[in-house]
């Protein structure tokens, strides 16, 4: 045989791998296969929770820029009148950790969000009609006790029902604060501490609905690693969870430093008080997972001033600092 027909036959070979790998991918993603049913339904989770075939994705390299992040903390903390910044990493396959004044308190104003709401789905575990239960909207009551300067894109209509479920979306969507208090004022208080306890945190103090209290940004990156690992809530609660964050409609802080097409689900928080000196005090903050291609990872940043646009520019500088050396890394 010459070596002209070798080659023919080699590429014929070749070519019927290549119908035969594509009629097979067709059959599995039309069939009921729990691997292609858990790749189209749960496509914000852990991937090693999806399907037993990760080995490959835990391979992750070590990335360092903490003496980066630190350097430009510093010149902002010097520069711009603001009084503190504190940044969180986490790379969600392998664990690796950068912390810059990770264990500083701040108010978490609109974060508390987050955990009322995975409070009110571990609820739902235990009665499954709860988040389709109603409540009517009456705006005469003081729903808002804090300004909110970044307002809903859509507010909450007077006199109109609202179920349990609908109140969730508003509030991690367009971080409504009527919404918010709303679902406070309709579950037991055990439910949003036990959220805390579960995991391992001290609950922060409340008094009444309101929660003026004060998180680190270290402890408040668990609520993101445990949805992503739905490892406290149902795979389907946490995927739905992820959903709603990733719709978040604040894009002026994190995600202002990642490209347009790059999925985040986050939360963020604001909150005006009288500092000690008596200046109008401003506290900025933004947490979630980034997902960069098979090597996401959470980035929490907490932020105290007294210009908020200057805290935005820092959250904005800060992730584009990190997703630029980690694009340098894993080109993808």
């Amino acid at each position: 045989m010459n070596i002209l027909s070798k080659n023919k036959k080699w590429c014929c070979y070749i070519a019927a791998a290549f119908v035969i790998a594509f009629i097979i991918s067709w059959i599995i993603s039309r069939s009921g296969c729990p691997l292609a049913k858990a790749l189209r339904e749960y496509g914000l989770l852990n991937p090693i929770i999806k399907y037993h075939e990760g080995e490959d994705i835990m391979k992750e390299k070590e990335i360092d820029f903490k003496s980066i992040i630190e350097d430009y903390v510093n010149i902002k903390l010097k520069r711009w009148d603001t009084e503190h910044v504190s940044v969180y990493y986490r790379a969600l396959n392998n664990g690796d950790r950068i912390g810059i004044n990770e264990n500083e308190y701040f108010s978490p104003a609109s974060l508390m969000k987050l955990p009322i709401m995975i409070a009110y789905l571990k609820k739902a575990e235990e009665d499954k009609w709860f988040l389709d239960k109603s409540v009517i909207y009456d705006a005469s009551k003081e729903y808002d006790p804090y300004t909110q300067d970044m307002k809903p894109a859509k507010a909450l209509e007077n006199g109109k029902t609202y179920t349990f479920r609908e109140l969730i979306e508003r509030m991690i969507t367009y971080s409504d604060n009527a919404a918010s208090l709303m679902l406070q004022e309709n579950i037991d208080i055990k439910y949003i501490e036990n959220t805390f306890y579960d995991l391992w945190m001290g609950f922060p103090a409340s008094s009444g609905t309101s929660f003026d209290n004060n998180i680190p940004v270290k402890d408040y990156s668990v609520f993101f690693r445990v949805l992503f690992n739905s490892s406290y809530l149902n795979q389907k609660d946490s995927e739905w969870a992820l959903t709603l964050l990733n719709n978040t409609e604040f894009d002026e802080g994190i995600k202002a430093g990642l490209p347009s097409n790059r999925q985040f689900a986050h939360k963020f928080g604001e909150r005006g008080i009288i500092g000690a000196n008596g200046k109008d005090q401003k506290q900025l903050h933004d947490c979630g997972i980034v997902y960069y291609p098979e090597h996401p990872y959470i980035l929490c940043i907490m932020t105290r001033g007294y210009d908020r646009d200057k805290l935005k520019a820092i959250l904005k500088d800060i992730s584009e600092t990190i997703y630029t050396k980690i694009r340098s890394v894993y080109t993808k």
